[in-house]
């Protein structure tokens, strides 16, 4: 099984895949849209059915149990709704999550705030393959995405604007992508 991996996407990226996809101008759940839009087949996940697919997957046969606590980890670390985790970073809300048959794709919104300028959103995208195959699908979804939207997901300077999230995830979650910029090996 492909190993599950987070995302940071900016906000700047979001609007032109916004434009690109044709999603109109507010978008509360950027990923499930975009996945409609490319008529990918999914069960789109509120918070709680989110935490429960998160829970199935880390307890099903051919997870490593490595894979199945850092699976059970990231549940216990976004959906508990008073987590030390989610009140040390400032705010991160679950946005909307979306499960096919070979992955899921949860979307958290990041808000960092800034005294005396404008306030920083970003996503982050953590993808759990269900399968090995799960994770090439994932990943080549992705690509695509990006492909469409015509922009790369995230800056150098975006990446350094999103490090308070990062120092606040290190350690406390053992999933690849939380403290890189994936998109500089995706």
């Amino acid at each position: 099984m492909s190993e599950p991996f987070a995302l940071y996407v900016s906000k700047r990226f979001l609007d032109k895949a916004s434009k690109a996809f044709g999603l109109g101008l507010i978008v509360r759940k950027p990923m499930v849209d975009i996945l409609r839009k490319m008529n990918v087949s999914f069960k789109e996940l509120d918070r709680d059915e989110a935490k429960d697919a998160l829970e199935r997957v880390a307890e099903s046969k051919g997870v490593t149990i490595t894979t199945g606590k850092v699976i059970k980890s990231l549940s216990l670390a976004f959906f508990l709704p008073t987590s030390v985790l989610i009140a040390t970073m400032k705010k991160v809300f679950y946005r909307y999550g979306s499960e096919t048959e070979d992955y899921i794709i949860l979307e958290f919104l990041a808000e960092i705030p800034r005294a005396f300028r404008t306030t920083l959103f970003y996503d982050i995208w953590l993808v759990v393959p269900k399968t090995e195959d799960g994770g090439m699908k994932a990943k080549k979804l992705i690509e695509t995405i990006v492909e469409k939207t015509g922009a790369i997901p995230m800056t150098e300077e975006e990446w350094k604007n999103v490090q308070p999230i990062v120092e606040k995830l290190r350690g406390k979650i053992e999933v690849k992508g939380i403290t890189e910029n994936l998109w500089k090996t995706f």
